[in-house]
């Protein structure tokens, strides 16, 4: 995730960033300036938390957290364990790997101890993602990985929707619906997308995905989406459920994800309130952030059955034999 973001090459910036991150931060604009604004706002939120969790935990053992030791590392991922779903154990070893090659530091996350600890991880908790059919940002990861560098017209156009899709946290009719000119590509080439009275800002690795997309297709007026067929050809009408469907379906069948696992349109608005909740965010904020009335269904996908009734009852309107 990491190979593009530079390694800061001034001994004095290096040093005065190692001691920022040696400390818990409030704010995501250290990240911002490590990482050269390489990812969305939702991930940098998700990469402060996590790092802070494990500069907390190292503070706490009086253990340095940056370099970190391979011990260090391996308590702090067996600690978080008790609590942690497999997903949330692998974005730490992401977030921490991270930190250290930045800073031109020996990963203490690629040593044999620490690759065993978490194969030890999988083994046990093998069942995470039995009923989760999330699409989330270590997915879309994976899938630009595979197929940034592919020059076929489907997998350019498929990138893009799997990027935007999640970013946003798009439902399926606004990403059928979205058009050109609900775009703004700023000076610095980012792209805002106009959904409603809401502007939502695309992180460079979105914006640059779904720029080749519209250079490659051609396409600078009318429907963003649009369906191919198997000529490749681009067509003029947008993309319909079962299309969007099949699209999402085609990604968890690139990763290699069990039969059982299978995504759908609504997996990105799913997996973008995972990684939002397990990021620190109230259900409350992420309702705001995913356009929805209710808190009804974001408390539904973290799992919070007890608010999700809640508010649902409030809908429920009085049966009349129940005076």
């Amino acid at each position: 995730m990491a190979k593009n973001i530079p390694v800061i090459e001034n001994n004095e910036q290096r040093k005065s960033s190692q001691s920022a991150f040696s400390q818990v931060m409030d704010s995501i604009e250290l990240w911002q300036s490590l990482t050269h604004r390489h990812y969305a706002k939702n991930t940098l939120v998700a990469f402060k938390n996590d790092w802070n969790n494990f500069v907390a935990y190292c503070l706490a053992n009086k253990a340095s957290a940056l370099p970190a030791s391979v011990h260090t590392v391996h308590n702090f991922i067996d600690m978080m364990s008790k609590t942690r779903k497999l997903a949330s154990l692998k974005r730490y070893i992401v977030t921490i790997g991270l930190v250290h090659r930045c800073h031109a530091l020996p990963d203490p996350c690629s040593h044999t101890e620490v690759k065993l600890a978490m194969r030890k991880q999988r083994l046990e908790k093998h069942d995470d993602y039995r009923h989760a059919k999330g699409f989330r940002d270590d997915h879309l990861q994976q899938l630009i990985a595979l197929l940034d560098f592919s020059p076929k017209v489907k997998d350019i156009r498929d990138v893009a929707i799997w990027a935007v899709a999640f970013e946003a946290m798009l439902k399926r009719s606004e990403l059928a619906d979205l058009t050109v000119d609900k775009l703004e590509v700023e000076s610095s080439g980012l792209i805002n997308i106009i959904i409603g009275d809401r502007i939502i800002s695309l992180s460079d690795v979105a914006s640059k995905a779904l720029q080749r997309w519209l250079v490659v297709s051609i396409i600078d007026s009318g429907f963003v989406f649009r369906r191919i067929d198997r000529h490749s050809n681009i067509g003029d009408k947008p993309l319909d459920h079962s299309s969007i469907y099949r699209v999402f379906r085609r990604a968890s069948e690139e990763l290699g994800l069990p039969a059982n696992v299978i995504f759908s349109g609504q997996s990105p608005r799913v997996g973008a309130v995972k990684d939002l909740a397990d990021s620190g965010l109230s259900i409350s904020e992420i309702q705001t952030q995913g356009r929805w009335k209710s808190p009804a269904m974001p408390a539904q996908y973290v799992g919070n059955t007890e608010k999700r009734d809640k508010e649902i009852a409030k809908f429920v309107k009085e049966k009349p034999w129940e005076h």
